[in-house]
Order: structure tokens, then sequence, then C-alpha cells
């Protein structure tokens, strides 16, 4: 009786004060074990993610916004070029050039030449575009400055590649990396996770 005799006693501002620091302890709280319980649940999954698909597709040259594009489905060459801003050049695909539906892993190279036609050529993502995205750079296809990227390549064997697969042709296999002067097993494990045929 005499705590309750206490409060009833503490002036109007401070039980209002006190009331309030319980409701946002309550809140506080509730909040806490919410989260709690969610972290313990198991994560629902419907699939969605795994079976769509991005096309990557890489812009450069002549457009206003070079880059990375991704789609979700397979794009024209009018879609990507309009999305990089179109052309830095007066110029305009007809009705019928761009119809072309373009497959992952591509890239564009719009060039402008000198009586004002526009070119426009299709090629493999660059090595740099891969790293970028995580993927794998092909051997074959890397210049020296690409497989300089790598983890535990360096500019030298970066080179030593580079002329070894002039010297003896393209690769066949990630092992013959091995046969490069200055890879031992243990670089060849240390950057074949970077490289694909």
């Amino acid at each position: 009786m005499e705590i309750a005799h206490k409060i009833s006693s503490l002036p109007e501002s401070t039980r209002l004060r006190q009331k309030g620091l319980f409701l946002f302890s309550i809140l506080i709280l509730g909040f806490l074990a919410f989260h709690f319980w969610e972290m313990t649940q198991k994560p629902t999954w419907s699939g969605k993610g795994l079976t769509e698909t991005r096309i990557t597709i890489e812009l450069e040259g002549k457009v206003h916004r070079p880059g990375l594009l991704l789609y979700s489905q397979p794009p024209t060459v009018q879609q990507v070029i309009r999305d990089g801003g179109g052309f830095m050049v007066d110029h305009s695909l007809s009705s019928s050039e761009g119809k072309d539906l373009l497959n992952q892993n591509t890239a564009l190279m719009v060039k402008a030449e000198d009586d004002g036609k526009v070119l426009i050529q299709q090629k493999p993502l660059s090595a740099k575009a891969l790293w970028i995205l995580g993927r794998p750079i092909p051997l074959n296809r890397a210049a020296a400055e690409d497989l300089d990227r790598i983890p535990g390549i360096g500019p030298s064997l970066a080179r030593r590649i580079v002329e070894y697969r002039q010297a003896h042709g393209s690769f066949s296999t990630l092992g013959q990396l091995k046969e490069v002067n200055g890879i031992k097993e243990r670089t060849f494990e240390k950057i074949k996770g970077y490289l694909t045929i």
C-alpha cells in the first residue's frame, strides 16, 4: 500500500513520463522478440530466382551511356542502343535495322565512320566485364592486362602466359598453364578458378 501511495503522490508529469518509458520498453522488447523469432524461422523459397536468367550485354563506343546492361529477356540491338542513351552521332536505326536478338554475354561496339555511317559490331564480353561480373576469363582470349587482374598473377607472369600462348598456340586445358615458367602447382591452384578455356 505504501508503494501505491508513493506513486499516486508523484506529480502528473513524472507519472506520464514513467508510463511512456514503460510503453517504450514494451515496444523495444516486442521488436527484439519478433526479430529473434524471425531469425529462427527457415527461409521460404519459391524457386523463382533460379529460373530467371539475367542476360548481360556490354555496350561500348559512340553511345551516351556505355557500360554493362542486364536484361531478363534477350534484348534487341535497338533496345540496347536506346538503353545506352542513343548514339553520340546523328544517326538512328531504320525500322529493319537492330531487330536482331542478342544472346547472353554479348558486347556491342558502336563505331562512327568519317562518312557518317555507324557500324555496330557484336563480340563476346570483354575480360574486364567478365571480371566485374565475377565470371571466369577465357584464357585463350585474355590479354596480359586482363590476366594481371587475377590474384597470384603479376605483370611479368601475365606476359609469360601470353607469350607461351603465342608460341605454342591456344591452351586446350587449364592444366597446360603449369608448363609456363613460374606456374607451379600452388600458383595453379590459386588462379585456376578465375580462368576458363
